[in-house]
């Protein structure tokens, strides 16, 4: 299976090695997107942003399908992920480190307890999609 994006970039005033535009946008389907920039701007995600938002939301489906599968009812999930960038013995960055912070809260009859609810993120995150693609350390702090 195949996910596809597109990435536009326009030249806009100078482009040089010391300045050149870094605002351009992300069309993830023909209504979908979002603007983008480089780390630390104040208009768009920086790709260090959607490396955690991919994983944070990778790992949130995938919990949210074993939820659904011991028919758990979950009333929301929230998460404020990070991505922390380190430089590694060679001098370049690279993100080193992912954190996640899922916040759980179920409803129903079935109330899962803490030690099935850390079971379930442990679980969740060795079958998410992006964690098995990634290098960068996972940590996974869930708000209980």
């Amino acid at each position: 299976m195949e996910h596809r994006i597109t990435v536009r970039w326009q030249k806009n005033g100078e482009f040089s090695h010391n300045f050149f535009e870094r605002r351009h946008s992300i069309a993830f389907q023909p209504e979908v997107g979002l603007m983008a920039g480089g780390a630390g701007n104040d208009f768009g995600a920086d790709p260090e942003q959607m490396l955690a938002a991919a994983m944070a939301s990778c790992h949130m489906q995938t919990f949210l399908a074993l939820a659904a599968k011991k028919r758990l009812q979950v009333e929301s999930y929230n998460d404020e992920a990070e991505a922390i960038l380190e430089q590694s013995e060679d001098g370049r960055f690279w993100v080193a480190k992912l954190i996640l912070t899922p916040a759980v809260v179920f409803c129903g009859d079935k109330i899962p307890d803490a030690t099935s609810i850390l079971a379930m993120h442990d679980k969740a995150h060795e079958h998410c999609f992006i964690a098995k693609s990634v290098t960068s350390e996972v940590v996974i702090k869930p708000q209980l």
